[in-house]
């Protein structure tokens, strides 16, 4: 009987211990089966060029490598939170349900939770006036400017608050553990009452309570599951390392890359450092129709002395035409009609744009101009010919974005019409780089634009897209509009790592579980008077 006693009042650590065992049990086996595979695929010449390059990971990414993991999982993909949101209820339905039917947890249990609890009234205190104060500024400034304001910088506004609410999250965990196990420091709440419910209550008051409680919980749970999210995509990971035999005009370059300055996850200093460590020689830094970040990259290089170019680039982007090009060389900030605001930027449509710049000595290439992908992603596929982008001026097109290598036509059209197949990694996010461009330079001395774009439009460069995760994994549609593409990029990722990365992983949720069995032992300790007195 007190066997069983104590298993009904340990319930909640045996299922986690059950749970952890079985993640483990998972990690091992995985370790037996997984094997790291990096294919690299010159987009331009159609071939498989894994044996001239090498990706290696240093050896501080094993530090980190579940954060890294839980990053590229959840990407830009938000859809999980409904997934959330469904399981709270169903969790919280089960539970009122085995109350009602002689479930009574201990009071232990009952006055711990309780402060679990009144962490989550304080997270969704903080991160709903954070997220309010966000929505403020970003609807005044839109308000006032429109999406040139919005475009512009509601990265940075959210940048800054994410950080902020984390630092006082942080004081407030702390504060939490440290008045509970301290015996000499009480709590001390307004309401005494939310752990004492009277014994008589009106029934509507009562079901406003609820309602109001359970909504507290819930968006509470979803404002820090977001925080934990956004900390994470802003986070700078050690980065695999591009390797391959360069001679010395022979350079490794990207032409496409996103900065907080738009909808990029990390500052432009940080992007450059982010390079640096790839072994990237130059980069051009392309932030949605403004040259911040690559002012900023370019001053932080000189000012540092770093051996690392920085071309000045933007990329003009047109949603209600859903076409996107990079502007090269051009040092003012060129929009489209849509961003156009009294007092702003230049703005042009997709034509006079292409014009002016090269009028002005600037190049422009199409990016990620794939009808089939654009239209698969409910864009409005190609909303110009090829033939008129030609024919107004444009440089050329990317072949490769990202890891992704566009449709052979654009890159036939390319060749037959004397235009550049360029690529650029697109990245956003701060995972590792996926694509680079392979050239070799007349004069290796000169990295201008004018004689980098001299050298590309021979179309003798390499245009490599790196496939990190070539084993896939492929949920239903349907499953991912629910939030399943988040499992489904996680599955992926954990079934093509390599061994000293497991490693880490079963490092990580080994110590993570030490972590709640010592706290949880330790709360054991905490006597129930001590407990009573401090919330009471």
């Amino acid at each position: 009987m007190r066997a069983h006693h104590k298993i009904k009042e340990n319930t909640f650590f045996y299922l986690i211990s059950f749970l952890f065992l079985l993640w483990l049990g998972f990690l091992l086996v995985l370790s037996f089966f997984t094997e790291k595979v990096v294919i690299f695929h010159d987009g331009l010449h159609n071939q498989d060029v894994s044996d001239q390059f090498t990706s290696t990971l240093p050896w501080n990414r094993y530090l980190v490598e579940p954060f890294y993991g839980l990053m590229f999982s959840l990407e830009t993909h938000f859809e999980y939170l409904i997934g959330i949101v469904i399981f709270i209820i169903i969790f919280r339905s089960a539970y009122f349900l085995l109350k009602r039917r002689g479930l009574k947890p201990s009071e232990r249990f009952q006055l711990l939770t309780f402060l679990f609890k009144d962490f989550m009234r304080s997270s969704f205190i903080i991160l709903g006036i954070m997220m309010l104060a966000i929505l403020i500024i970003v609807g005044i400034g839109n308000f006032n400017n429109g999406f040139f304001f919005v475009n512009r910088f509601w990265n940075q506004i959210i940048y800054i608050s994410i950080h902020a609410g984390f630092l006082v999250l942080l004081g407030r965990i702390l504060q939490l553990l440290i008045k509970t196990f301290r015996h000499d420091i009480k709590f001390k709440y307004s309401n005494k009452k939310r752990y004492q419910r009277p014994k008589s209550r009106v029934q509507l008051t009562y079901h406003w309570r609820f309602v109001r409680r359970e909504s507290v919980y819930l968006f509470g749970t979803m404002l820090l599951v977001l925080e934990a999210h956004m900390l994470l995509m802003y986070t700078i990971y050690p980065t695999h390392v591009i390797t391959t035999e360069l001679e010395e005009d022979e350079f490794l370059f990207d032409f496409h890359v996103h900065t907080i300055m738009s909808d990029g996850w990390a500052t432009p200093e940080e992007r450059v450092q982010w390079y640096v460590a790839h072994g990237i020689s130059g980069a051009a830094f392309s932030d949605h129709d403004n040259i911040r970040g690559a002012t900023i990259a370019r001053n932080y290089v000189q000012k540092n002395n770093l051996d690392f170019v920085v071309w000045i680039a933007q990329e003009w982007t047109d949603h209600e035409n859903d076409i996107h090009m990079n502007i090269y060389g051009i040092e003012e900030d060129i929009v489209p009609l849509e961003s156009q605001v009294d007092g702003g930027p230049l703005a042009l449509n997709a034509s006079d744009m292409i014009k002016y710049v090269k009028k002005k000595g600037g190049y422009v290439t199409v990016n990620h101009y794939n009808s089939k992908w654009n239209e698969k992603e409910g864009g409005l596929g190609v909303p110009y010919t090829y033939e008129q982008l030609r024919d107004w001026g444009v440089d050329g097109f990317e072949i490769v974005n990202g890891p992704s290598v566009q449709e052979e036509e654009i890159r036939d059209f390319c060749l037959k019409n004397g235009l550049i197949c360029i690529g650029g990694s697109d990245t956003h996010i701060n995972e590792d780089l996926t694509t680079v461009i392979k050239i070799k330079l007349t004069n290796p001395e000169d990295k201008s634009l004018d004689n980098i774009f001299k050298n590309l439009r021979r179309n003798t460069h390499e245009v490599i897209a790196i496939e990190l995760y070539p084993r896939k994994v492929k949920f239903p549609d349907i499953v991912n509009d629910m939030g399943g593409v988040v499992l489904e990029n996680f599955l992926e990722y954990l079934i093509n790592l390599n061994y000293f990365q497991i490693i880490s992983w079963i490092a990580w949720s080994t110590g993570t579980y030490l972590l709640f069995f010592v706290l949880y032992k330790r709360s054991l300790k905490i006597e129930i008077k001590y407990l009573r007195a401090k919330i009471l």
